[in-house]
C-alpha cells in the first residue's frame, strides 16, 4: 500500500501544477499571436497594420494577465501605427481597448463616444461604449449600447459577450451563462485564447452561484485551450477556496503574483495565506500589499477597492477606508464601488447613509452573496429588521453564502437592530 502522505503530496502538486504541465505540451495562444505580429514587422517594418496586430495581441495578453506594463507596450505599438497612418481607424479603436485595460475608464468612454459619432454602424465601437459604461456604473447606457450591438449584427459573438456581462449585473446569472455558451459556440476553433476566456468567465459565474464542481469543470476546459492562462489560474484558485483547499489556493495565487506583481494579486494571495493558516506569511503579505496599494491610490490602475476592504476587514482603520471610498464613489458608481462605500459608511457608524448607498449598489438587480451580507448587517443597524431578514435569506440562498459567521449570528439574533 502506498504511503498516504506521499500520495497526498503528489495529488497536491498535480492540482497546483496541472496548468503548467499542460503549458509545457501546448503553445501559448497569446504569445503565438504576439510572435506572429513581430515576425510580420520584421518583414514589413513600415506596415501600420502589423503594429495594429501587435497591439491587438498585446491587449489579449493584458486581458489575461491584467498587467499594466503589457497595455503600455500596446500603447507604444499604436503610437507607431498612427505615425505611419494617422487616420487608421483600427488603431483608434484599439486605443479605447488600451485605455480600458489601464482602467482609464472616463478617457476610454470619451474616445469611444468620438469614434462612435464618426462610425455609428461599427459594433466594436458600441461594445467599447458599453464596456466603459459598465466599469463606471452607467448601466442603463450600457444596456442601450449592447442592444445596438445585438441589433446591428444579430448573432455576433460580441453582442453575446456584452449581454452576458449585463445579465450578471441584472441578477440573471443563468442567462449570462447561456450567452457565454452561445458566444463560445460561435467562436472559431482556432481562436483558442478567446474560447478559454469565455470558459473562464463561465467558471467564475458558476463559482459565484455556488457550484464549485461545475466551475472546476469549466476552468479545466479553458486550460485545454490556454494552459498557462493567468486569469484561469486565478479562477482555479477561487474554486479551491470554495472547496476548502486553502493551501492549494494559496499556491495558485502565489503563482499568479509571481508572474504579475500587482497589488491586487498580492491581496488575493495574502487572503489565501490567511485562510490556509499561514498567519506570519499572511501578515507579511498584507503589510507589503498596504505599502504597494497605498503608493498607487492616485493612479487610474490601482487596488483601491481591495485597499478599502483591507482597511475595514483587516486593519480596522474605518476612517481611512471611508476617506478612500468617498473619493472612489465620486469617480465611479458601479456595484462594487458602491458596496465598498456603503460598508465603509457602516463601519463608521453612519448607518442611514450606508443603507442608501447599499440600495444604490443593489438597485440594478445584482445578486452577490457578499453584497447581501453587507446589506443585511447595514439594514439591521439602520433599524430595518424586515430588510435585514430578507437579505439574510438572500445570503443563504447561495450554496456557499459569503458572509462572516458573526454577521449571520447578529442578523438572526437581532443584536444589530
Amino acid at each position: 500500500m502506498p504511503n498516504s502522505n506521499c500520495l497526498c503530496s503528489a495529488l497536491f502538486m498535480l492540482a497546483v501544477l496541472a496548468p503548467a504541465a499542460l503549458a509545457a505540451e501546448q503553445p501559448d495562444p497569446v504569445e503565438a499571436r504576439i510572435s506572429a505580429a513581430q515576425a510580420k514587422l520584421k518583414t514589413s517594418p513600415e506596415s501600420y497594420t502589423a503594429y495594429n496586430d501587435l497591439a491587438a495581441a498585446l491587449c489579449r495578453k493584458g486581458r489575461d494577465t491584467e498587467d499594466l506594463a503589457v497595455y503600455e507596450q500596446a500603447e507604444i505599438a499604436l503610437g507607431r501605427s498612427l505615425q505611419l497612418s494617422a487616420a487608421n481607424y483600427e488603431a483608434r479603436k484599439l486605443q479605447v481597448t488600451v485605455l480600458l485595460g489601464k482602467h482609464e475608464f472616463a478617457a476610454a468612454l470619451a474616445l469611444a463616444q468620438e469614434l462612435n459619432r464618426n462610425v455609428p454602424d461599427d459594433i466594436t465601437g458600441w461594445a467599447s461604449l458599453a464596456e466603459a459604461n459598465i466599469a463606471l456604473g452607467n448601466y442603463a447606457d450600457a444596456e442601450v449600447q449592447t442592444q445596438w450591438v445585438l441589433d446591428l449584427r444579430p448573432g455576433n459573438t460580441l453582442g453575446f459577450e456584452k449581454a452576458a456581462a449585463l445579465r450578471v449585473l441584472f441578477g440573471d446569472v443563468p442567462g449570462a451563462i447561456e450567452f457565454l455558451d452561445e458566444a463560445n459556440r460561435r467562436t472559431s476553433p482556432n481562436d483558442a485564447d478567446q474560447r478559454a476566456w469565455l470558459l473562464t468567465r463561465k467558471s467564475d459565474l458558476q463559482l459565484i452561484s455556488g457550484y464549485p464542481k461545475e466551475a472546476e469543470e469549466s476552468i479545466q476546459q479553458a486550460f485545454q485551450f490556454f494552459p498557462d492562462s493567468q486569469l484561469g489560474t486565478e479562477v482555479l484558485a477561487r474554486v479551491r477556496l470554495a472547496q476548502g483547499r486553502f493551501s492549494e489556493a494559496a499556491a495558485l495565487f502565489e503563482k499568479r503574483y509571481t508572474r504579475v506583481k500587482s497589488a491586487r494579486n498580492l491581496y488575493d494571495w495574502a487572503l489565501a495565506l490567511d485562510k490556509s493558516g499561514q498567519k506570519r506569511e499572511a501578515e507579511a503579505a498584507f503589510e507589503q500589499f498596504e505599502r504597494q496599494a497605498g503608493a498607487e491610490t492616485g493612479r487610474p490602475f490601482n487596488a483601491n477597492l481591495q485597499l478599502v476592504l483591507f482597511k475595514l476587514d483587516q486593519k480596522n482603520d474605518a476612517a481611512a477606508a471611508l476617506a478612500l471610498a468617498t473619493r472612489m464613489s465620486k469617480e465611479r458608481h458601479d456595484c462594487a464601488t458602491l458596496d465598498a462605500y456603503a460598508w465603509a459608511l457602516y463601519s463608521n457608524g453612519r448607518y442611514s447613509e450606508a443603507k442608501a448607498q447599499m440600495y444604490r449598489a443593489l438597485a440594478v438587480g445584482v445578486r452577490n452573496p457578499a453584497y447581501f451580507c453587507h446589506a443585511g448587517q447595514i439594514a439591521a443597524k439602520a433599524g430595518d429588521a424586515a430588510a435585514a431578514a430578507g437579505y439574510q435569506k438572500d445570503v443563504v440562498s447561495f450554496k456557499d453564502g459569503n458572509c462572516p459567521a458573526e454577521g449571520v449570528k447578529a442578523l438572526l439574533s437581532g443584536v444589530n437592530r
